[in-house]
């Protein structure tokens, strides 16, 4: 069953991802909060400071003002010079006060302070209008005296709630600062948390199917003949791994099974084989006694009876030794061909030779042969063919192989044929003969060592010839096949590469 679809490298994404996306949002608080920082700290020093700053001024001018008044009664003038104009200006501070408004109370203060300058200052410019004339202590000195020391108080208590507002502002920030350490401190620490457990889980998921996944495979045995499905329990790559694994051992089962196959088949080859072989020693030993029997007879009675014999029963018992002896030396000499053959499994080196004149060279006394029993042997090769990569021993004897049994299956009369011709990058070899034939039921084993069948055992073949044609034939690359008919004859095609193999540069032709 399918639980998961990511893979080991999204998974992997996420966890890096998530701790991110949390240190951003981090990011985005310290950052929030660093502004209202700066905006706490901004309305600190712009509307609270020019609030103090302005009421400081007025009451700098307040006192002067009273000092010059308190001076001019001990002098009983106005003699100190003072710049009056300075006076003018704390209605425009008071005005400045006023836009910066910021705390509960201000308002109050400074419209008290502009009801209070509005008597303070008919007295003041009074004073000044008659500053040559002393002044006494009257009513207006004292409620001059009185106005000054309220609007000073007023402005001291204007400079008092802009200071408070100002520590309340500084608490304000360092609790913000507080704040907004501890959110980005838990929010850290939330994320490393996170990111611990977390990779704690879907480590722990990768590395259970891993796990699961080796004791499957340590598990198996070789040669056990079965092998596991190992559930597939995600769409990631180890569910990748897994499926293949498992298309692994189905084809590791196929495989087991055919060699398993292949080694029964094999080991009924080989029973068949020693069958073959075992039957063939009986053959053979037939084969030899036969005409050693039929050739001791017609010498035994030749050599007891020969006086009482008549010439024509003379003549018929040396035909019969003569043809015994022929049978006895064909096979004979088939064996020590091929055991000379077999003595020489390993590949020889090759030589570059011109193919003409090896057939014609080792069909030359095969023509002799062909002429005393009146059978006729055709030799058709193409004009200009190359130079080829052979065997110097063992491909001559392919030639006269197939051509001497084309030859002992023919009969008086009839004709053998060996085509050679090129086509593409092959050699083609077509040797054709109107003999006999052999039945189809033969053919698939013609190639088969030690098959014998049909009247061909009479001929004294003993079923190794076409065998070792065969081998030497796929030695130089090529391959042989057979056709024929019952009484119309049989033709043998094989072929070679044209190729460049290695070759013994001693026999290249001049």
């Amino acid at each position: 069953m399918m639980t998961k679809n990511f893979s080991i490298k999204t998974k992997f994404f996420i966890i890096i991802l998530i701790p991110a996306l949390i240190l951003l949002f981090v990011i985005y608080l310290d950052y929030v909060h660093l502004s209202s920082l700066g905006s706490s700290a901004e309305h600190i020093l712009s509307k609270n400071y020019k609030s103090i700053q302005t009421a400081q001024q007025i009451r700098q001018l307040m006192d002067e003002n009273r000092n010059q008044i308190l001076m001019a009664l001990f002098q009983d003038s106005l003699t100190v010079q003072h710049d009056f104009m300075l006076n003018r200006n704390i209605p425009s501070l008071l005005t400045i006060c006023r836009d910066n408004i910021t705390e509960p109370g201000e308002k109050e203060i400074i419209d008290n302070l502009t009801e209070q300058y509005g008597k303070y200052d008919p007295l003041f410019s009074g004073f000044m209008d008659n500053h040559k004339n002393s002044i006494g202590v009257n009513e207006q000195f004292y409620e001059f005296l009185s106005l000054t020391a309220s609007f000073i108080s007023d402005l001291n208590h204007l400079v008092l709630i802009n200071e408070k507002a100002m520590e309340a502002a500084e608490q304000q920030t360092k609790l913000i600062a507080g704040r907004a350490l501890q959110y980005s401190m838990g929010l850290l620490l939330a994320a490393m948390l996170f990111t611990i457990i977390f990779s704690h889980i879907l480590s722990s998921k990768v590395s259970r199917p891993l796990t699961k996944l080796a004791r499957s495979l340590a598990g198996i045995k070789e040669g056990q003949g079965e092998y596991p499905q190992i559930p597939v329990t995600s769409h990631d790559e180890i569910g990748f791994l897994t499926s293949e694994f498992n298309r692994l051992f189905e084809r590791l089962e196929i495989y087991d099974q055919l060699s398993a196959d292949k080694l029964t088949a094999e080991k009924l080859k080989v029973r068949q084989a020693e069958e073959a072989k075992a039957q063939f020693v009986a053959d053979l030993s037939h084969q030899l006694k036969t005409p050693m029997t039929s050739l001791s007879m017609s010498v035994g009675v030749l050599n007891e009876k020969a006086n009482s014999l008549s010439e024509e029963k003379k003549l018929k018992l040396l035909k019969t030794a003569r043809e015994d002896c022929f049978r006895l030396s064909t096979l004979i000499n088939e064996l020590v061909d091929i055991a000379k053959l077999e003595g020489r499994l390993r590949p020889r080196t090759k030589e570059l030779l011109d193919i003409g004149k090896v057939i014609h060279e080792c069909l030359r006394p095969l023509k002799n042969q062909a002429e005393e029993r009146k059978i006729y042997l055709k030799i058709d090769i193409e004009p200009e063919l190359p130079f080829i990569v052979i065997d110097s021993l063992r491909f001559p004897w392919v030639i006269t192989n197939l051509v001497g049994n084309a030859m002992r299956y023919t009969d008086q009369g009839g004709r053998v044929t060996l085509k050679v011709d090129k086509h593409g990058n092959r050699l083609y070899f077509r040797c054709t003969d109107t003999g006999t034939g052999i039945e189809e039921k033969y053919l698939p084993k013609i190639f088969d060592r030690f098959t014998q069948f049909s009247e061909r055992e009479k001929s004294g073949a003993i079923g190794l010839g076409l065998a070792i044609v065969k081998e030497i034939i796929e030695q130089h690359g090529g391959d042989i096949t057979v056709e024929s008919k019952v009484r119309k004859g049989t033709t043998f095609t094989f072929w070679v590469p044209v190729g460049s193999e290695e070759f013994n540069e001693k026999s290249t032709p001049d």
